[in-house]
């Protein structure tokens, strides 16, 4: 339990880098420990070590964890696991260790338990420094409770930094610590198993750009880290600790009409799955989720797919109605829509070898003995989600007032124009071409910038603020027996972008020969924007001179003044 403490404070203390850290070495930390522990002999053990190093890894993306135990752990006579709490766990014949989060997915596990067996509950939960998290976990046991009593056992485990403000918000160890808490009370408990519940597609994750192959995708509930987690508690207890995922083939649709089905629905906007409760919400201060995460996206979709869109939370931004004016919302929003798009229109063969990355990691840790049949369950899986979430689209849709004017920057713009069809790279170079007729203007209205660079920094800055897939001259090209770096990339999506300032004295040839020389040293398969600041007019004919180089594929020249 401290070891875990540990490894949570660690990760909330240790930022993972910049946000223009887009590359797995860079996003990634090697994270080292050095722990004094009681029963030294159990943890000096090599094979103890590697498979904690090796479920940790693996759940948070990084490049390593090492730990160094150490004699001298000290029992300093407490009888509680943690400081605050006291245990007085009641043991009970037919009982079920559960994770509990206050969310949709763990609040159906608990119906599902409740409903369909005879079993008694023992509900873990963690609770960090967020009051609101705290608020709505215990509503939504009370809740429980009253419909259920005498069933339920409820264990709000805290664990959070204590004079210290937290660096970094992915908490991707947090699922260890979770776990390690109802290891413990499992075995005061004397069960053998574990149940988290969580959605297929959450827990698989499937990567929605090229640049969330590794860290950046969360699996905290993934098959594989749950499995490497089980191996360790089996390795720590001396016997086997079964971590279950029954929800694994379910869709979040189809956690909500399990819900429905319990005859719950007014639970529903009880529960909490945004993952920005920290932030305070700027368009409607009774909103309980921002609306414009991954999982505020998810969850409003579900919600329209299963009809209880009115039992729904409420959202400070509502995808289905308003304007999104988050960059990161948009991202978000598209990236989904283009999952789904991309989903539903592979066959279970192309499946297969379009999404191998993910069936790599994913179908070793699955029940049954046939691979194919396991793929095919998971196809299976995608097939239901992507029609769900189609239906929820029409459903949107419908809502549109054809009387009314269009407003911008809503899903049904985005669905308008198609947005989820293009390759990501060409919204983001509308974005970063909007961006820059405004700002570079306005940024030196009164003074031009002294030199090249001094634009670039200007640029730097726009850029790094709204995505955290950027880089500044990053990658090195090699262009012949020699390597040329662009001045700003977006190495995920395979867009580089170059800067060049029409000064007064500066010949437009060079220009024009630059931006040639540009588009025969980046690759074909890159995407080039180039960014032209001609505050003094020397291009008379904007349409004219970005003819020809736009004519090349997939080249782009924004003129800027």
């Amino acid at each position: 339990m401290e070891i875990a403490g540990y490894v949570y404070a660690a990760d909330r203390m240790v930022k993972r880098g910049s946000p223009d850290a887009v590359e797995y070495h860079s996003w990634s930390r090697e994270m080292r420990f050095f722990i004094k522990v009681r029963d030294y002999d159990f943890w000096k053990k090599k094979n103890v070590n590697q498979k904690l190093s090796d479920a940790l890894t693996f759940v948070s993306g990084d490049l390593s964890y090492s730990f160094t135990f150490i004699k001298g752990g000290k029992d300093t006579g407490q009888a509680n696991l943690y400081d605050v709490e006291g245990i007085s766990l009641h043991k009970r014949e037919n009982s079920v260790v559960a994770l509990f989060s206050g969310g949709l997915d763990s609040l159906a596990g608990a119906l599902e338990v409740l409903e369909t067996t005879d079993k008694n509950l023992i509900l873990i939960s963690h609770r960090s420094n967020n009051s609101a998290i705290t608020q709505i976990q215990g509503g939504v046991f009370g809740m429980l409770n009253k419909d259920y009593p005498g069933r339920i056992q409820y264990f709000p485990f805290y664990c959070n930094l204590h004079g210290e403000r937290a660096v970094e918000e992915t908490q991707r160890s947090r699922i260890f610590l979770y776990t390690a808490i109802a290891h413990s009370l499992s075995s005061l408990a004397s069960e053998e198993e574990i149940l988290v519940f969580e959605n297929g597609i959450t827990s698989i994750n499937f990567y929605k750009r090229q640049d969330q192959i590794n860290a950046r995708s969360s699996r905290t509930t993934h098959p594989k880290a749950l499995h490497l987690l089980e191996d360790f508690y089996t390795m720590v207890g001396g016997k086997r600790h079964y971590i279950r995922h029954p929800f694994l083939y379910n869709t979040k649709t189809d956690i909500f009409n399990k819900i429905k089905r319990f005859g719950k629905a007014h639970y529903i906007n009880s529960t909490i799955s945004c993952t920005k409760t920290f932030l305070t919400f700027e368009n409607n201060s009774q909103a309980t989720h921002c609306g414009g995460c991954s999982q505020c996206i998810d969850r409003r979709f579900a919600a329209f797919a299963s009809g209880l869109e009115d039992e729904d939370a409420i959202y400070d931004v509502d995808i289905s109605k308003d304007s999104i004016k988050s960059d990161e919302a948009r991202i978000h929003l598209i990236d989904y829509m283009r999952l789904v798009a991309k989903l539903n229109g592979l066959t279970e063969f192309s499946f297969t070898t379009e999404m191998m990355d993910v069936l790599t990691d994913l179908i070793p840790y699955l029940a049954g003995n046939r691979n194919a049949d396991k793929v095919g369950a998971v196809y299976k899986l995608t097939r239901s989600h992507t029609a769900q979430i189609i239906s929820a689209i029409k459903r949107i849709q419908s809502l549109q007032d054809p009387l009314k004017p269009k407003k911008k920057n809503t899903i049904h713009s985005y669905i308008d124009d198609r947005e989820y069809l293009k390759p990501a790279v060409e919204p983001l170079i509308e974005q970063v071409v909007s961006k820059m007729m405004v700002a570079i203007p306005e940024a030196y209205n009164r003074h031009k910038p002294k030199n090249e660079n001094e634009l670039n920094d200007l640029i730097n800055a726009l850029l790094i603020a709204d995505r955290d897939d950027y880089e500044r001259e990053y990658p090195s090209i090699r262009f012949s027996i020699t390597r040329v770096i662009p001045d700003h990339s977006f190495p995920g999506i395979d867009l580089l972008i170059e800067a060049k300032y029409l000064r007064e004295g500066t010949a437009k040839s060079s220009i024009t020969d630059g931006i040639a020389a540009d588009i025969t040293k980046y690759p074909k398969d890159k995407y080039k924007l180039f960014i032209v600041y001609d505050p003094e007019r020397k291009i008379s004919n904007d349409a004219v001179f970005k003819k020809d180089f736009e004519a090349n594929d997939r080249c782009t020249v924004c003129v800027i003044r």
